[in-house]
């Protein structure tokens, strides 16, 4: 992938896809050039890929040098032996600011991608300038207990075959448009493109890495203490997302970071910067200018 844009001030600039060594295989990244503003590291969520950002990928590089990454076990990255963690991400995201980036990001993760990205910033501070989480998961056993149905689910995924058989089942075009419906507030969003996009890691490697994930679930949580993230702080929120709603945003400030902002967007879902990428832009772009 590579495209050159002019950005509304005239300058051009470049998006381009490369692959790195990392610490536990190849990662695919995109990167924009020349390199101005800020470095703007995003990490996207569970089930996705660099390509969920595009919406907001050109403005970002229009003002800032723009780096997504594909996590290990997702999209085009390597699927490694051995079992998925937040610390093995965050390590992974380390070693990209460090190899690639050169100096201190704004991380930006969304929903899963906010633990690996609050992993991030507790493990490797001196790597993260500013971190912004966009409805993060992580702080679900805060809000409220695990229910029984909940255990069920995560005692199915667990077991073997069962958990393939599932996987399979969902592991599809079918499985992944339902997945984003129920996260979009804005249905009209969820494309034929956007399934199409979603489900090419799918059709390439299969769900078997996917299910791997499924079944660390338990463990992919927010257990952050005041204090640990000492790095300014956004959290910005769907305000209609069913999934994880914004409550979980309060939990994080209250519990977790006190000195977080929050930012809430009207009328979006799970995904805001996809659903919504104007109102997006208009909370990131000036947040982060005030960094400079």
């Amino acid at each position: 992938m590579s495209t050159t844009t002019a950005s509304t001030t005239g300058r051009k600039f470049e998006i381009r896809e490369e692959y790195r060594s990392g610490p536990d295989g190849p990662m695919r990244a995109w990167i924009s050039s020349p390199q101005h503003g800020l470095p703007i590291l995003l990490i996207h969520g569970y089930g996705a890929l660099i390509e969920h950002w595009r919406p907001v990928m050109r403005p970002i590089a229009a003002e800032h040098t723009l780096y997504a990454i594909d996590l290990y076990y997702f999209g085009y990255s390597a699927r490694p032996a051995g079992r998925p963690s937040r610390e093995r991400w965050a390590a992974q995201a380390a070693a990209f600011i460090r190899d690639t980036i050169g100096q201190p990001a704004v991380v930006v993760g969304h929903s899963m991608g906010g633990v690996v990205s609050a992993q991030l910033a507790r493990a490797y501070p001196e790597l993260v300038k500013a971190l912004i989480l966009v409805n993060s998961s992580g702080a679900q056993l805060q809000a409220r207990p695990l229910s029984a149905f909940d255990r069920l689910m995560l005692d199915a995924i667990g077991a073997p075959l069962i958990g393939e058989t599932l996987a399979g089942v969902f592991g599809n075009r079918w499985g992944v448009r339902q997945g984003l419906l129920s996260a979009y507030h804005r249905k009209e969003r969820v494309t034929s493109a956007l399934v199409e996009t979603f489900s090419g890691p799918l059709r390439r490697y299969g769900a078997g890495s996917y299910l791997k994930v499924s079944r660390e679930f338990a463990n992919l949580v927010l257990d952050l203490q005041p204090g640990e993230i000492r790095m300014p702080t956004l959290l910005i929120w769907g305000a209609e997302d069913q999934s994880i709603p914004p409550s979980h945003a309060e939990i994080i400030k209250n519990r977790m970071i006190p000195d977080a902002e929050i930012k809430i967007i009207p009328d979006s879902g799970h995904c805001p910067f996809d659903e919504t990428p104007q109102e997006f832009l208009d909370i990131l772009l000036p947040w982060v200018r005030r960094l400079r």
